[in-house]
């Protein structure tokens, strides 16, 4: 409960007080609240900002003053530039109860926040903002909110309903912000929210410690069961907690500047040292032809050929993989230091998955396999040979729209088709169009257009219409 205090008068203390019991009372904040929508799949536990009810208790709620308090002597009234002020702040709240957030928020700009030093008024702009934040996610998507919802939490940092408000929003835009001090102080707001527990327990996975991933499972699936809408991601971290636990019980550890490896079996030196080299020359040069570097240590487990099968769930006719739902890169080392051209190959193959999967915010599902395959093998730097090179006349191409789900079921004959339509696709794309041209379609992609509407949106022609100019340019190099 606040309490006017009637010793430091002022007009601006009394309305913001007056204020906040309207506001906070009777409607006390918008918040990002998710649906119960249909299910995320599992890689890409993606929440919506979709339903705003007000109406929800606050953690700073105001009651209204009893008949004794209303009674009290009125403090002296300020200066009439407190009272604008006051009615201005009223005026952005009518505005976006109204929806009319361009407005309201170009009238909270003129608002100097470091001017402002009474608690109560700083406590009403924050709801302001938090409010602003809310509508502007609800209408344009979840990073249009944060720069507002980081503004309220700016200015009253206990407040769990606006922090827990920015917490959703870095969560669904996989935001660097979100960090692990980020969460643990959100924990300490609001301890019966299980989101920041799921969310401390996905990045403890990444650190590779599933004791305190596990240990925040826990509690988050304690507190899920009044949140529906985040039964889907506790699923998938816990799914994720559970085969990491299985599949590298007393695996041996060693770290790079951006890289885990983590080896099954005797620790070999050579063996260590070897990849952690190939994939920190993979980091610099790859990421810099693509134009993105992960934020975070990339976890790449090593395991014996006999063992790689049954750990990973892998085709008879793979190499290696990237598993993007532990988003790992795993792959069997039988050979590594006999073979080097062999486990560079591989290596640099999956860190390209590994940086997409990053750079697609863990949703690498969105993007076609088609071009995930091929930008692996043309970012990896040893590309296979396009069709031409391999077939001489006539030849039936799978469409591409046929091969942008997962091909792990495929045989081999059928697999080998793919990956050269994979990679004969994405050397035209890339011939014609430019890197840059690829950056902007995955761009869109991470932003939840399909790839359809990427393409006619970045390189201005249809889908149909790509496929037939790379079949054309394919009968081109045919017939010369």
């Amino acid at each position: 409960m606040s309490v006017l205090n009637t010793e430091r008068g002022g007009m601006k203390t009394l309305l913001a007080f007056l204020l906040l019991g309207i506001v906070i009372v009777l409607a006390p904040r918008l918040w990002l609240q998710q649906t119960d929508g249909p299910t995320p799949s599992l890689e890409s536990p993606d929440s919506t900002f979709t339903n705003f009810q007000p109406g929800m208790e606050t953690q700073h709620s105001v009651e209204r003053p009893h008949a004794s308090a209303r009674q009290a002597p009125q403090p002296p009234l300020g200066e009439p530039s407190d009272a604008s002020l006051a009615g201005n702040l009223q005026e952005i709240y009518r505005l976006i109860e109204q929806g009319q957030e361009a407005e309201a928020e170009a009238k909270l700009e003129t608002v100097a926040q470091e001017a402002v030093t009474d608690p109560e008024m700083r406590r009403y702009l924050s709801v302001l903002w938090n409010n602003l934040g809310a509508l502007k996610a609800k209408a344009h998507g979840a990073a249009a909110g944060v720069r507002a919802l980081e503004t309220a939490v700016s200015l009253n940092p206990d407040d769990a309903q606006s922090r827990l408000n920015l917490t959703h929003a870095y969560w669904q835009l996989k935001d660097p912000a979100l960090t692990r001090d980020f969460l643990e102080r959100t924990i300490e707001l609001a301890p019966q929210d299980p989101l920041p527990h799921l969310a401390l327990a996905d990045i403890l996975y990444d650190r590779d410690d599933l004791t305190g991933a596990r240990l925040h499972l826990e509690h988050a699936t304690e507190r899920a069961s009044q949140h529906p809408d985040l039964h889907s991601y506790l699923k998938f971290v816990t799914a994720k907690v559970k085969r990491a636990e299985q599949a590298e019980q007393r695996f041996s550890t060693r770290k790079s500047s951006h890289f885990m490896v983590k080896y099954n079996g005797h620790e070999d030196a050579q063996v260590w040292d070897r990849v952690l080299d190939i994939l920190e020359d993979a980091y610099r040069e790859i990421g810099q032809k693509f134009g993105y570097f992960p934020p975070e240590p990339i976890t790449v487990v090593l395991h014996t050929r006999q063992t790689f099968p049954r750990a990973t769930g892998s085709p008879a006719w793979a190499d290696g993989l990237f598993d993007k739902v532990l988003g790992r890169i795993q792959i069997p080392t039988q050979g590594a230091l006999t073979d080097q051209a062999w486990l560079t190959r591989v290596l640099r193959h999956e860190f390209v998955h590994a940086l997409l999967h990053e750079r697609m915010g863990g949703r690498l599902g969105a993007v076609p396999t088609w071009l995930n395959e091929g930008l692996a093998m043309q970012l990896a730097g040893d590309p296979w040979p396009d069709i031409d090179e391999l077939v001489q006349g006539e030849i039936t191409l799978i469409p591409l729209t046929h091969l942008e789900g997962g091909w792990t079921t495929l045989p081999v004959n059928a697999a080998t088709v793919a990956y050269l339509e994979g990679n004969s696709a994405t050397l035209y794309l890339i011939d014609r169009y430019g890197m840059q041209k690829v950056r902007e379609i995955v761009g869109q992609l991470a932003a939840g257009q399909p790839i359809a509407a990427a393409i006619k949106d970045r390189l201005f022609i249809s889908y149909d219409d790509f496929q037939r100019r790379w079949v054309h340019n394919l009968n081109l190099k045919l017939k010369t």
